[in-house]
């Protein structure tokens, strides 16, 4: 049995990260790409989410629902939240980026994390997120410069240098490494190998979430 996922994108740099988390964790998945790339540029540029951003959000998930979607992935790390308020709406799995990730920290409970991204933003409303699920956790969370520029040009050693540099700054003693953003997650294999920790990415572990909500 094929199921249909739409995803909703906020750029084209995390459409194959989320198709690729598909592929893996959820293959009897046929991933259905919608694209607004205004979502993040303008909520950085409000400086996070707002209530005429969050009805964009939620006008796609709509879309995506009356369009036939079993389950509807949000690939942008900045609107988990309104994944909360789609599920109280709409009878299909709704699942944010990060939400498996962020559980799998709380069940893992290290002492300290520490959160990558390429948006000061996104980064701080990562922190934000994850400290509200997982109680007694440090998080630090840092923007990588270039990381954004090097994502949307898909030059990969570029971005695990720029994701390098950031984290070896901030590292520090964090047992755990977290992506915020579908974006810059396909380096993550190389990330863990070259600062010695584990490195944890979103749209795998989002995509099994979604199979188990549809078994």
């Amino acid at each position: 049995m094929t199921f249909t996922v739409a995803v909703v994108n906020a750029t084209p740099a995390s459409v194959q990260p989320a198709t690729e988390g598909l592929r893996e964790g959820f293959p009897e998945a046929a991933a259905w790409h919608l694209m607004d790339d205004r979502l993040v540029t303008e909520a950085d540029a409000a400086g996070g989410m707002t209530p005429a951003l969050t009805r964009r959000m939620l006008a796609l998930i709509d879309y995506a629902v009356r369009g036939g979607a079993d389950a509807v992935l949000l690939s942008c790390s900045m609107y988990g939240p309104v994944a909360e308020l789609a599920r109280r709406l709409y009878e299909v799995p709704v699942t944010g980026s990060d939400e498996r990730m962020f559980a799998e920290v709380a069940r893992r409970r290290p002492g300290r994390v520490l959160v990558l991204s390429s948006l000061d933003s996104a980064a701080a409303d990562s922190a934000r997120r994850l400290q509200n699920v997982a109680e007694g956790v440090g998080v630090r969370a840092v923007a990588a410069p270039g990381a954004a520029a090097a994502a949307t040009a898909r030059d990969w050693p570029a971005l695990a240098d720029a994701l390098v540099r950031a984290a070896e700054f901030a590292l520090g003693p964090a047992e755990l490494v977290l992506l915020g953003q579908y974006s810059i997650s396909p380096v993550h294999a190389e990330l863990a190998d070259r600062l010695g920790v584990p490195v944890l990415s979103p749209p795998l572990m989002a995509a099994r979430a979604l199979r188990e909500a549809l078994a």
